[in-house]
């Protein structure tokens, strides 16, 4: 049994749920700003743009037209299922030696790079080709389990300690000529927050960027209050608010078990995949959200501490003062746990 997205971009499902508008959490009115919305495909996925008081003579069209290119131009730099995009060229880059990249694609790499080593590699940009192997990369596969000899064969390819970053020029070095960056699990972050930056160097004062469930939120909503997002309950097959959280000027991102999985023989076998087994993780933390700027960074670290668990994940998260709320999976249902740093942020 498959319960997966067709999402040809991220190696996760996104956990966040956008509450509807209907419910009025966004605060569409026309008091005391205007609201402008839009959105649409992106990354496989699709994205969500919402600016209260935007000046004079901008218009949602004109907005969407410039926000898409923002979003295109990410695809472009580090998109895996892009053959052309400039982080598939680096993966076919079979050299050893120093590999000219641009300076974004550089910033992201080197985010990664930060939250492997606060992660204890928990976290690692290279666990691609084990993505791959299980059948949650570019390429559909069945829902088969990997041989033990292919998952030895697919961990020798990884390693976030054998990838070298240069600044001056921004350049890339393997230490294996087969080794495979897939930046999925902080893509929708950055894509999001290369949005809020553009939205910035017009002198928005009040938006909030959603690209899947990645989020960047700045100022208020149309009702002059702090924007107000959900938690989605992590339940596969059903959708359904679990905790609504009110935020302003920060990023955000939740990653899950929940979506993206399969079954073989009444197990699940989730995309989250534990660099150091080369398996997909077998705990019981459903979801876990953290709030942090940039929302790049709040990516990486839902993925890492999905991977460590809610014990080892709630320590790290307490001992770096991170805002993280977990939800974990009980015999009765769920159990919350939620960092001294987090509780700030719920809903009353």
């Amino acid at each position: 049994m498959r319960c997966r997205q067709s999402r040809p971009y991220s190696e996760r499902w996104e956990a966040l749920l956008l509450v509807m508008l209907a419910a009025g959490l966004f605060g569409c009115g026309s008091k005391p700003g205007e609201l402008l919305q839009f959105g649409g495909p992106t990354m496989g996925t699709t994205y969500t743009v919402k600016v209260v008081g935007a000046p004079a003579g901008i218009t949602s069209q004109t907005l969407q037209a410039e926000v898409d290119r923002v979003l295109a131009l990410v695809n472009r730099q580090i998109s895996t299922y892009d053959k052309d995009s400039e982080l598939s060229r680096l993966n076919q880059n079979q050299s050893t030696d120093w590999i000219s990249v641009s300076s974004d694609l550089l910033a992201v790499i080197e985010e990664g790079q930060r939250v492997s080593q606060l992660s204890g590699g928990a976290f690692d940009i290279t666990v691609g080709p084990l993505v791959n192997l299980w059948g949650f990369g570019p390429e559909v596969k069945q829902d088969e389990i990997p041989a033990d000899e292919a998952i030895t064969q697919a961990m020798a390819r990884v390693g976030y300690q054998r990838i070298h970053t240069r600044a001056a020029p921004p350049a890339i070095k393997k230490e294996r000529a087969d080794m495979y960056i897939d930046l999925s699990a902080l893509g929708e972050g950055y894509g999001a927050d290369k949005v809020a930056e553009y939205l910035d160097s017009l002198g928005m004062a009040n938006y909030m960027v959603a690209v899947a469930g990645a989020i960047r939120v700045k100022g208020r909503n149309a009702k002059d209050t702090p924007w107000s997002i959900a938690i989605e309950e992590p339940t596969p097959g059903r959708r359904a608010v679990h905790r609504i959280m009110q935020i302003t000027d920060a990023g955000l991102s939740t990653s899950g078990d929940y979506r993206n999985f399969f079954e073989k023989d009444g197990k699940r076998y989730s995309h989250e995949i534990d660099p150091k087994t080369g398996r997909p993780i077998q705990h019981q933390l459903a979801s876990a959200t953290v709030i942090s700027k940039p929302a790049m960074h709040a990516d990486a670290l839902a993925t890492a501490l999905m991977v460590v668990g809610s014990e080892q994940g709630f320590q790290l998260a307490e001992a770096q003062q991170l805002a993280v709320f977990f939800i974990v999976k009980t015999s009765d249902g769920f159990k919350e746990l939620k960092t001294s740093a987090f509780a700030q942020y719920l809903a009353q």
